[in-house]
């Protein structure tokens, strides 16, 4: 009790224990080993201990290199974009794409964005990172426009820390003025959790971005747990059903049907396009269809290809029209773990 108040301390601890075997560095170890421990203790969640293990500080040096490596693949442009198709789910033509990032590293080999996105944005890099992943987005899309393939639109993806900068709709007015980007082929993602993290902010910093001419998607919808009213406040002209509700999601029957049935209901009744996402197989495709989802993504359609092999593939599935792609016309793509997004 201090001043009449009742206060509970949480601690999170972290325990190392020493051997023995070296007496003259042993305090300096033990301390050091105790704060890798400490770290581990705090990304559980907080308020609980953990003990130190000589794995610690193999994945502590493994996250040095990597954050290393990182740095150096943006500075030397290592990285690329891969484009995923979206297509509508009645025509089956082709909507949009999704730009995704990739890394190869020449001795760390492919890296995974589920590795290398909470890297860059932990260690500060995630700023540089979205802003060259804007801009070769968009220098892309004047690249398709330049050589008759007509890609309706290509959404990027940004991070919640993207939104906490007022200057970010400057940024991206800048960039599509450099690279000559017509506004309303661009469409900007943001996950839900970011809406959640600071509301206002993000309405205002939204609003901006779509007074540009630029769509704004809700990434990842299902997952954040965001309020109805906040959804029907936020100015965004399209909603990405999580890929995790596909899992299982095979007959027109179960919670998870009801709920993609309803996020599709409510996106429309809003205004806004709905685009699921994951999609891998023929019968979420027709349950889909038959509730008037407007998009789909997913393997059943296409992997992400390279901008070369994405123009191929808009010109060889209609050779008349390539506004007009007809999806299922291109061979099926190997089944693997979709890879996390940037």
């Amino acid at each position: 009790m201090i001043e009449q108040v009742e206060l509970r301390p949480s601690a999170s601890i972290g325990i190392s224990i020493s051997d023995g075997t070296d007496p003259s560095d042993e305090m300096k170890t033990v301390m050091k080993h105790a704060y890798s421990a400490l770290s581990q203790a705090k990304e559980a969640g907080r308020n609980c201990y953990r003990f130190f293990s000589p794995e610690m500080n193999r994945a502590a040096e493994d996250r040095i290199t990597l954050a290393a490596a990182l740095r150096r693949a943006i500075r030397e442009d290592r990285l690329s974009l891969v484009y995923q198709p979206q297509v509508m789910t009645g025509s089956r033509h082709l909507h949009g794409v999704e730009a995704l990032a990739r890394w190869i590293d020449p001795e760390l080999g492919f890296i995974s964005p589920g590795r290398f996105i909470p890297l860059a944005e932990e260690t500060g890099q995630i700023e540089i990172l979205g802003e060259w992943s804007l801009r070769t987005a968009c220098r892309q899309m004047t690249s398709w426009m330049m050589h008759g393939i007509d890609i309706p639109i290509v959404s990027v993806n940004l991070s919640a820390i993207h939104f906490r900068d007022r200057n970010l709709p400057d940024t991206i007015a800048r960039i599509m003025h450099e690279t000559g980007m017509p506004p309303e082929r661009l469409t900007i993602e943001l996950t839900e959790s970011t809406m959640i993290d600071n509301f206002e902010q993000t309405v205002e910093i939204v609003t901006a971005i779509r007074e540009l001419g630029c769509g704004v998607s809700m990434d990842d919808f299902g997952t954040g747990f965001s309020s109805l009213s906040n959804l029907a406040s936020l100015p965004v002209s399209e909603v990405k059903i999580d890929q995790s509700f596909m899992k299982g999601f095979e007959e027109p029957a179960g919670k998870v049907y009801s709920v993609v049935r309803a996020i599709v209901r409510i996106g429309q009744s809003l205004g806004m396009t709905v685009v699921a996402e994951g999609v891998e197989t023929q019968a979420q495709y027709q349950l889909l269809r038959a509730m008037q989802c407007d998009v789909i993504q997913g393997y059943l359609f296409s992997r992400p290809l390279s901008p070369t092999d994405l123009a191929q593939w808009c010109i060889t599935a209609t050779p008349r029209n390539a506004q007009a792609v007809t999806c299922m016309n291109v061979p099926p793509a190997p089944r693997q773990a979709k890879a996390a997004q940037a």
